[in-house]
């Protein structure tokens, strides 16, 4: 007989207690349940084969492995944490230091698995150290300690061994008495772990227990045990439904039944859509190489389907370089799947998931006017949106166990770094075509994190599809050759030729995980993919005044923009820091306030606004400058400047008449230049007359005529980009002396050219730097990502743990990138403190929740208030005065935020403010400013 008295859960369960018995059933049935339902046919068939068994049975003994995860709990360490009468149970010594319940698990399982089957050896060291590890941290193996290994770890009761092992065979019972499999490894190992984790939490939560707690089994009788089991599994099918974890499957479908909008696909398109079936026969990686504006997205959905039929892996995940360009992405993607899979069953519904630190603010995903997101009603119809966001879901790390989502590649990347819960994102992605956007805006630091995440993916049978308008050949050989590698289970010998030796730009390729071979779109069709139509970029150097280390853009700007001010026209200036954006802001806005009435609209975008006033502008510049804007003669033709960062570099859908960048490395001068007539080709834009063709001015330091070598960049322009790119793209387009570049013909030998010409460099001490600097990332991101799949065969130690003391709180997936969120606040000269500059929204000290607490839509209301501002000295220099108020440090969104009081006049006049060594002003044009 199993004790029910031993409980497992007793947190929010009003006074009650559930037995350990009930939830390790509750767990096999819960992994049962996912095995068959949740998970993607490939994924069962590859963790079965590395199982070297079939479906069937490894679903069973995943089962029983998930109903073992708390066995460690069966110890009075654990029990005596409640006031219970133990007298029956004598005390057990335990070895060593106070261990977790996960830790006791993985110490004990390995000296007794072998009575119900399992030999000493890998296979049965493995499943303790998965389960172990299912708080998300492994641990060593534990020593064998002699001829009583269990009394040495502190095992030794009879009467807590008798409970342990009958709640072993009970779980081995309900489950069939399935037999340990033949093999199994650590990368399997690992991707087990993410399911049992999947099934722990899903039968963890307070509703499910206080369900259950009203038909607790009679006693602990193998009868009564296996009744609970069968309810269990009866009512998980709804667990999934509420968490929104149900798979989204789409049917097979030609290119242009996906796309029913594009009646005729263009060359890259077609050429994917003839060749690629073909070639996608298992898992392999996808490449696609083609300029701005060319389609690749819908290329990339269509490439998934057919790697999805092909390798039986229905879910999705798309990877973006920023929150922007992903809150974006979300939204087209979710029209995509609600067109491939109309007809499906409303009554299952799956989330689609929006994955960074800031989804929770995007209304469209979900939004703060219900408490039960999930129950939206989409675009006002009387039905739910299929895809909308479940609570569950946006729990802490668990939007990769969505079917579909979206996210930044960050999300992605944490799968690899030695961080806790590693493995459970390993686990959402295996079962999914992992598409990366824009695989070129990765630095030499996430670049490493990349090539692992891609040898695991390949490991694991997992599609991959990567797209890029502007990436270096060498950058593409080592992310096709990190997957092979992963996928062929060695790495690549230096006397072995390399799989890319060049790209075909346009173009895609495909490496298969199977035979390693790779297919360019050269190979099949030697004829080059045509693409749309497109007049040459005209490309001018213009030199602007450096005094004390500042540009001076004001006369160049004068020159290039008065075209635009007495001709009309839309243009866009780009700047390389927020503050040069905002010098550039004052001119033009003095410039054009002289002419009154008939002055060009001028707007500014970077990425120091309040969140919320940062996506209003980006929805005005895009709805302005984007074809929705032309179609609907929103385009303000009459003439508008747009002063921006950076942020307008990737995934906007913007169409300039004039670019006029600061120099920058000439791959991200290509990215601003695909936002120069970028829908010529649909005819929905009336150029001014001044406009003969596209231009991009690019703003350079002036040169001493009589000094030898490039010319002398401002310290700002470097602390963004390192000299030497600067250097050599300047000797580059100095070079090409305003040659127009062709699109697509130039791009690749442009961007290839900037750092292999070796011509091109003018200062050897910059090249030394940037190599010196670029090996210090690499050799950073080595330290932090996980091992190779190979380090892991019989151990998944490594996963978790380092071969020295780190805080995991240190590691990142991109490099330098710590920032924090500030708020600014607003105080009149009585004191009181508002949020707005009016003094109209009092600061809220509490909450409008119970007690004070402060609700999902408090936050939402809050944190859309708030500004990234990056981590520096100032930060250590902060006083108590700039944190949160006390009831704040209650809430997750709210405990970390800086406070920056702004002072106001009795006149209204808002007035810079010092904290941590400078001078704070939320100016409302400009956003805010040091």
């Amino acid at each position: 007989m199993v004790d029910l008295r031993f409980w497992a859960k007793e947190r929010g369960l009003r006074g009650k207690v559930y037995p350990l018995a009930c939830h390790s059933l509750d767990a096999a049935a819960a992994a049962l349940v996912l095995w068959h339902e949740y998970l993607s046919p490939g994924l069962r068939e590859t963790i079965a084969m590395a199982m070297e068994t079939d479906e069937e049975h490894a679903g069973r003994c995943i089962a029983f492995w998930a109903g073992l995860h708390d066995i460690g709990k069966l110890t009075r360490e654990f029990q005596q944490q409640l006031d219970m009468d133990l007298s029956d149970y004598p005390g057990e010594e335990l070895s060593g230091e106070r261990r977790s319940h996960a830790a006791a698990t993985g110490q004990w399982l390995p000296f007794v698995l072998s009575s119900v089957g399992y030999p000493d050896g890998q296979v049965t060291w493995l499943v303790a150290q998965l389960l172990g590890g299912h708080h998300g941290r492994f641990h060593e193996h534990p020593a064998s300690h002699g001829r009583n290994p269990l009394a040495k770890l502190g095992f030794s009761s009879t009467q807590w061994e008798e409970q342990r092992r009958a709640l072993l065979h009970v779980v081995l019972d309900v489950v069939g008495r399935p037999g340990p499999p033949k093999e199994l490894d650590g990368l399997t190992a690992a991707v087990v772990c993410g399911l049992v984790i999947l099934a722990d939490w899903l039968v963890s939560q307070e509703d499910f227990i206080l369900e259950r707690l009203g038909s607790l089994p009679a006693d602990g009788s193998a009868s009564a045990l296996r009744s609970h089991f069968e309810e269990s599994k009866r009512r998980i099918p709804s667990l999934l439904d509420a968490a929104g974890l149900r798979p989204i499957t789409v049917p097979p479908a030609t290119f242009t039944e996906a796309f029913p909008h594009i009646s005729e696909p263009n060359g890259l398109q077609a050429s994917l859509a003839e060749h690629l079936p073909s070639l996608c026969t298992g898992p392999g990686l996808v490449l696609i190489t083609a300029p701005m504006g060319e389609g690749k997205t819908e290329a990339a959905y269509h490439v998934a389907d057919l790697l999805d039929a092909a390798t039986g892996r229905h879910g999705r995940f798309l990877a973006l370089p920023t929150t922007a360009t992903a809150d974006q992405m979300h939204f087209r993607f979710k029209k995509y799947a609600r067109h491939r899979t109309e007809g499906a069953d409303p009554a299952r519904p799956s989330t689609l998931a929006l994955l960074h630190s800031m989804a929770w603010l995007n209304s469209d995903y979900a939004p703060a006017d219900v408490p039960g997101v999930s129950t939206v009603l989409s675009d006002g119809a009387d039905h739910r949106d299929p895809f909308a966001a479940t609570e569950w879901l946006m729990g802490r790390k668990r939007g990769l166990l969505a079917s579909w989502a979206v996210g930044t590649i960050d999300q992605a990347l944490m799968a690899v770094l030695r961080a806790k819960h590693n493995a459970l994102r390993l686990f959402g992605l295996a079962g999914k075509v992992v598409v990366v956007d824009e695989a070129h805006a990765v630095d030499p630091y996430m670049q490493i994190l990349l090539e692992q995440l891609l040898r695991w993916l390949g490991a694991l049978d997992t599609p991959v599809v990567l797209l890029s308008a502007t990436l270096h050949h060498s950058i593409a050989n080592s992310l096709v050759k990190a997957y092979l590698e992963g996928a062929r289970g060695y790495r690549w010998s230096k006397s072995e030729p390399q799989p890319v030796p060049e790209i075909s730009y346009p173009g895609w390729l495909h490496a298969d995980a199977r035979t390693g071979k790779v297919t360019r779109s050269a190979d099949v069709a030697p004829v080059p993919i045509a693409t749309t139509p497109r007049k040459p970029l005209a490309v001018r150097l213009v030199e602007v005044p450096v005094e004390k280390g500042r540009p001076d853009r004001s006369e160049a700007l004068h020159r290039e923009l008065t075209p635009l001010v007495e001709g009309g026209g839309c243009a866009a200036v780009i700047c390389t820091t927020v503050a040069e954006a905002q010098e550039v802001y004052d001119l033009l806005a003095d410039w054009f306030a002289e002419r009154g009435g008939n002055a060009p609209e001028l707007h500014l975008l970077h990425a120091r606004f309040p969140n919320r006033q940062r996506t209003e502008i980006t929805e005005t510049v895009v709805d302005l400058f984007g074809k929705d804007g032309a179609k609907n003669g929103r385009r303000p033709t009459h003439g508008a400047v747009l002063v921006a960062t950076q942020v307008v570099e990737q995934s906007l859908d913007l169409d300039l008449d004039l670019m006029v960048s600061d120099i920058a490395p000439v791959s991200l001068l290509l990215q601003r230049a695909g936002r120069c007539w970028r829908h010529e080709h649909l005819d929905v834009v009336e150029r001014p007359a001044w406009a003969e063709r596209p231009e991009l001015v690019v703003l350079t330091p002036e040169q001493d005529a009589e000094a030898d070598g490039p010319p002398r960049f401002p310290r700002s322009w470097q602390a963004v980009y390192p000299l030497s790119l600067l250097q050599r793209t300047h000797a580059l387009l100095r070079r090409r002396d305003g040659e127009p570049v062709r699109i697509p013909e130039d791009v690749q030998s442009l961007v290839d050219d900037v750092y292999d010409d070796d011509s091109l460099a003018e200062d050897l001490d910059a090249d030394l730097e940037r190599m010196g600097d670029e090996l210090a990332k690499r050799g950073l991101a080595r330290n932090a990502v996980i091992p190779d799949v190979d380090e892991v065969e019989i151990s998944l130690h490594g996963l978790t743990q380092f071969d020295f003391d780190v805080d995991e709180h240190l590691l990142a997936t991109r490099f330098g990138a710590g920032s924090v969120r500030v708020l600014c606040y607003y105080v009149d000269t009585a004191g009181q403190r508002w949020l707005d500059p009016d003094c109209t929204v009092e600061l809220p000290e509490k909450g409008t929740g119970k007690d004070g607490r402060f609700t999902v839509a408090d936050c939402r209301d809050l944190v859309a208030r708030t500004i990234p501002v990056r981590m520096g000295l100032w930060f250590g220099r902060l006083s108590d005065a700039n944190r949160p108020p006390e009831a704040w440090r209650e809430s997750f969104h709210l405990r970390d935020l800086v406070l920056i009081p702004q002072q106001v006049t009795e006149e209204g006049t808002v007035l810079p403010t010092e904290a941590g060594g400078r001078e704070w002003l939320l100016d409302p044009r400009k956003g805010l400013v040091f």
